[in-house]
């Protein structure tokens, strides 16, 4: 089974998932996308931007 690797996040990255986990009142977890296997499914997205939204 492959390993999922936690993402090393910069400072600014970090502050923006403090302030989103504040925001919507969750913990979230970032992964290092090149540690996650691609399924073909379409469900995940990769995406390196943390301004964009996601359509669903």
């Amino acid at each position: 089974m492959d390993e999922i690797k936690i993402a090393q996040l910069d400072q600014q990255q970090l502050e923006k998932i403090n302030e989103l986990e504040k925001n919507i009142g969750v913990t979230l977890v970032a992964y290092d996308s090149s540690s996650i296997p691609s399924q073909g499914s379409g469900a995940f997205e990769s995406n390196n931007s943390t301004n964009s939204n996601h359509p669903s």
